[in-house]
C-alpha cells in the first residue's frame, strides 16, 4: 500500500512557524508516521467523523504538541485540522 495524503491548511503555517526546531522536527515525525498509517496508535477516534488526534512526547520537542485530524478513508487522506503546543 502506499502512502496516505497529508493535507496542511496554510493557516497552520503560523503555528508551525513559531514552534521551535526541535518542535518542528517532532510534527515532521508526526505526519510522516500518520503518512504510514493514520489509524495506529490514536485510541480515541471520533467514530462517524474519523477525527482523531496525535500528541508528541516531551522529551521529543520540548513541550507537547498536539495534531487533530480527520481521516478520509475513500480518498486515503489526512487532514490536519489543528495544533496545539504547550507545556
Amino acid at each position: 500500500m502506499s502512502d496516505w495524503r497529508i493535507t496542511l491548511p496554510d493557516r497552520l503555517g503560523d503555528e508551525i512557524a513559531h514552534l521551535t526546531p526541535s518542535g518542528r522536527r517532532a510534527v515532521h515525525d508526526a505526519l510522516a508516521a500518520l503518512a504510514r498509517d493514520p489509524r495506529s496508535g490514536t485510541p480515541e477516534p471520533i467514530t462517524a467523523a474519523e477525527i482523531r488526534r496525535v500528541t508528541t512526547s516531551p522529551d521529543d520537542a520540548g513541550d507537547r504538541i498536539t495534531l487533530l485530524y480527520r481521516v478520509h478513508a475513500t480518498d486515503r487522506a489526512v487532514e490536519i485540522i489543528w495544533i496545539i503546543s504547550g507545556p
